[in-house]
């Protein structure tokens, strides 16, 4: 059952673009990723999705519902956290929390917890925080009315190592209660580990939508052999570099049969790892792909 449906997405400020096709839905309680470079449209679409600017053309529906006539309606069942958090800069950050929760009609109790999940001294005004410390106040704001929908616009940049993994850890909890997740991150070892689902956009087009058990399934390679092969003869091993006498190479098929045609031959080294979401994002994005 799809939460989230995005039909034909296209928005365009002039003539300058936004998003050029979106079409793709997320599904009832995954951990959906999104990806992409600066000016991708990744901005664009978190924004439509959110009703906060109307599009060109096509549909962006949440719970069956057309976002751009229903956002006051859906209002209370999404939490957003935008890439950077802005707030009242006068006002400590329990008075910030306070506020919200007036707004959103909602006790303490939620609130309270993430705050010390999170480690936020909430004593201390917004303009004293440093990044790191809005970014959780954000995070806390966008969960307390526990939502049943998350759309978080890079959700770790500012927190440390240490609260990045215990912010996923959280978002891991909240998929198990049933909550949808939205997460668009440049950083692909977090969409590695938490993700269902992601979409690879480019250029304003939603390219590739693949479940990582479809990433883990393509058995991508990564191999170092030293001395590097003087000729390459099986179909799918290609020489990517030489270096310092190492030859490196991608692999993409069936592991038995590279550990057969490598067995003929003699190494002094052979290295042999599994291809990352980064190296494969990187590929993705290289000019002419």
């Amino acid at each position: 059952m799809s939460v989230i449906t995005i039909n034909n997405l296209k928005k365009y400020y002039g003539s300058s673009r936004g998003l050029e096709k979106a079409d793709f839905g997320v599904e009832l309680g995954e951990i959906f990723g999104f990806i992409g470079p600066n000016g991708a449209g990744k901005t664009t679409l978190i924004r439509l999705l959110l009703g906060l600017i109307r599009p060109t053309s096509g549909s962006a529906t949440i719970r069956g519902l057309e976002v751009k006539t229903n956002f006051a309606r859906l209002n209370n069942e999404i939490g957003y956290l935008p890439g950077e958090t802005f707030f009242f800069p006068e006002l400590k950050g329990g008075e910030v929390i306070r506020f919200f929760q007036e707004m959103y009609k909602t006790d303490s109790l939620r609130a309270d917890e993430l705050v010390d999940i999170l480690k936020l001294d909430i004593t201390k005004k917004v303009q004293e925080y440093s990044f790191g410390n809005r970014k959780k106040l954000g995070i806390i704001i966008a969960m307390m009315h526990r939502p049943k929908i998350l759309i978080l616009d890079e959700p770790t940049s500012g927190l440390d190592p240490l609260m990045q993994q215990i912010f996923l850890n959280l978002l891991l909890e909240e998929k198990r209660e049933g909550v949808t997740i939205f997460l668009s991150s440049h950083v692909l070892s977090e969409i590695e580990k938490v993700c269902d689902r992601i979409a690879l956009i480019k250029d304003g087009v939603v390219g590739s939508v693949f479940s990582m058990q479809e990433f883990h399934r393509e058995n991508r390679k990564k191999i170092i052999l030293r001395p590097a092969l003087e000729q390459i003869d099986l179909e799918s091993l290609v020489l990517v570099k030489t270096e310092n006498g190492n030859g490196h190479y991608d692999y993409q098929g069936d592991i038995n049969q590279l550990i057969g045609y490598l067995a003929k031959r003699q190494f002094t080294d052979i290295r042999i790892r599994d291809a990352s979401l980064e190296e494969i994002f990187i590929d993705y994005y290289k000019e002419g792909n």
